[in-house]
C-alpha cells in the first residue's frame, strides 16, 4: 500500500495532522444490584478511568496520506498498573505505593493505521480502520468521547462521490488464517446514498461469509442491510436508523444450522427556539422468545450507542463475587438481567435543555424501556423500569469541557421478579449514580 501511495505522486514534503482527545471519568453507584437485602449485594462502587485518543495524519501529497489511532489507557483505571518491587531476598514481585507508583508500560492500548491514496475518481483504502455508518447502532468507530469500544476492520475500501450521490464498495477480513489457507470470515460491503448539509440517506449493504477451506468447514453466511437517514430543516433536526440482519449457519461451539434474523431501528428528533431545546430518542431491538433453540432473533445495538446512566450501560444486577480475584475484579454478573449494549428492547427517552449561560447546559432526561419479546414468560413481568437523569456541561474554554450527571434508576418486573437459583432475589430497589467527565479535545 505505501508503495501504491508513493507511485501515485512524489512526497516533497510531508504534513502530520494531529487530532485527538484525553477524557477522564469518575463513575459511583449505589448500588448496581438493586438490593440491600441479597447476600451477595455489593453495595457502593466507584471507579475512576482514563483514555487518551491520539489520531496522527500524514499527508504525504494531495494524492496520498497515511493515517492512524492510537488509543492509549483505553479504559485504563487509575492505578491499575501499579509499579513492582522484586525482594532481593525472597524473589517475590509486590506492587509498591511510592511516588512512582504507577507503571509507565500502558497495559491498555489499541492500535489503528491504513494507507489512502486520492484518485480523480475516488479514494482508495487499505489497512485496520474503523468502521461508522450513519448514527452508529451497527457501525459504531467508538471515537467519540463517551464511548468505550469501537469497530475496527482489516478491510480495502473503494470510495467516491457523484456530486451529492456518494458510493462505496469494501472487502474485510474477520479472523485471519494460517498462510496457504484460506481465512476463517471475510464480508463484502456495497453502500450508496445521497448527502447535502440538510439532507441525507443512505443504504449499507453487507454479505458476510466463511469460505470453503477455511479452518472449520462449517459453513454460515448472513446479510445486513442498514438504512439511515437525517434532515435539518431550521431549528429541527431527525435522524432515523433501522437495520435488518438475515441469514444461518455454524457460529460455533456446537451453534450449528442455526438461523439469524433479527431487526433494530432507532428514531430521534431535537428541536431548539434560543435557550430552550427538546429532544427524543426511539429504539427497538428484537429479542427471542426462545433463547434454547436454534433461531436466533435478538438484535444488539452497538455497545457505543448510549443513552443512560444506568440502563443498557452497566450490567444489572452485578454483585459481590463469593471469592474476589483479578480475573472477577470483585464482582459477578451471573445474575444481571441487562448489560452493556440495547438489545430485546423497547425505549423511550424524552429530554429538556435549557442554556444557562454560554457556557452552561443543563439537561433533564426520562429513559423507560421494556422487553420487545416476553421469552415465554409474563409480558407484565418484561420491564426494564424507568431512569431520571440530570446534567451540567461547563465549556469553560474552547477544546476543553466539563459534565456531570446525578440519576436515579426505579427497577421494573425485569428484575424485582427475577429470581436466581444460587444469587437469590430481591432485586427491587432503587440505585442513585452520578458520572463526572473532564476532556481537553484537538
Amino acid at each position: 500500500m505505501l508503495a501504491l501511495l508513493l507511485a501515485l505522486s512524489p512526497a516533497q514534503a510531508t504534513e502530520l495532522v494531529w487530532q485527538g482527545y484525553y477524557r477522564g471519568r469518575a463513575l459511583a453507584y449505589d448500588s448496581l444490584s438493586l438490593s440491600t437485602t441479597n447476600a451477595n449485594t455489593e453495595g457502593f462502587s466507584s471507579t475512576i478511568d482514563h483514555r487518551l485518543l491520539l489520531r496522527p495524519s500524514w499527508l504525504i501529497s494531495d494524492h496520498a496520506a497515511i493515517r492512524a489511532e492510537v488509543d492509549v489507557m483505553k479504559l485504563s483505571l487509575w492505578g491499575e498498573s501499579p509499579d513492582t518491587y522484586v525482594d532481593p531476598v525472597t524473589g517475590e514481585t509486590t506492587p509498591v505505593a511510592t511516588t512512582d507508583g504507577v507503571s509507565n508500560v500502558s497495559t491498555s492500548a489499541g492500535v489503528r493505521g491504513w494507507g489512502e491514496a486520492y484518485t480523480s475518481w475516488g479514494r482508495i483504502a487499505m489497512g485496520r480502520m474503523p468502521l461508522q455508518w450513519g448514527a452508529g447502532i451497527l457501525w459504531n468507530d467508538g471515537n467519540a468521547v463517551d464511548a468505550e469500544y469501537g469497530d475496527t476492520a482489516d478491510r480495502l475500501q473503494v470510495s467516491g462521490t457523484i456530486g451529492p450521490v456518494f458510493l462505496m464498495g469494501a472487502w474485510d477480513v474477520q479472523v485471519e488464517g494460517f498462510a496457504g489457507a484460506d481465512d476463517d470470515m471475510q464480508s463484502v460491503s456495497l453502500a450508496a446514498g445521497y448527502r447535502s448539509e440538510t439532507l441525507g440517506v443512505g443504504l449499507l449493504n453487507n454479505y458476510r461469509y466463511r469460505p470453503e477451506g477455511a479452518e472449520t468447514d462449517d459453513p454460515y453466511q448472513a446479510y445486513t442491510a442498514d438504512l439511515w437517514a437525517f434532515a435539518e430543516l431550521g431549528a429541527v433536526r431527525a435522524e432515523l436508523e433501522g437495520v435488518a440482519v438475515v441469514g444461518g449457519g455454524s457460529l460455533g461451539n456446537g451453534a450449528d444450522d442455526v438461523t439469524v434474523t433479527a431487526f433494530g431501528v432507532m428514531a430521534r428528533g431535537d428541536y431548539k427556539v434560543e435557550k430552550l431545546g427538546f429532544g427524543a430518542e426511539f429504539g427497538v431491538a428484537t429479542g427471542d422468545d426462545d433463547p434454547s433453540d436454534k433461531a436466533l432473533t435478538t438484535f444488539t445495538f452497538d455497545r457505543d450507542h448510549n443513552v443512560g446512566l444506568f440502563l443498557f450501560e452497566e450490567p444489572m444486577p452485578t454483585l459481590a463475587a463469593a471469592v474476589s480475584t483479578e480475573a472477577n475484579e470483585g464482582r459477578t454478573t451471573d445474575a444481571a438481567r441487562s448489560g452493556d449494549g440495547i438489545q430485546n428492547a423497547i425505549y423511550f427517552r424524552p429530554a429538556v435543555r435549557y442554556q444557562l449561560t454560554p457556557q452552561l447546559l443543563a439537561e433533564g432526561a426520562w429513559l423507560v424501556a421494556g422487553r420487545a419479546d416476553s421469552a415465554g414468560t409474563n409480558e407484565a413481568d418484561e420491564g426494564y423500569g424507568n431512569e431520571f437523569n440530570v446534567s451540567l456541561r461547563w465549556d469553560p474554554h474552547p477544546h476543553v469541557w466539563f459534565q456531570g450527571t446525578v440519576g436515579a434508576f426505579l427497577p421494573g418486573p425485569l428484575y424485582s421478579a427475577y429470581t436466581d437459583d444460587e444469587l437469590g432475589k430481591g432485586f427491587d430497589e432503587p440505585a442513585v449514580g452520578a458520572r463526572l467527565v473532564g476532556a481537553v479535545e484537538f
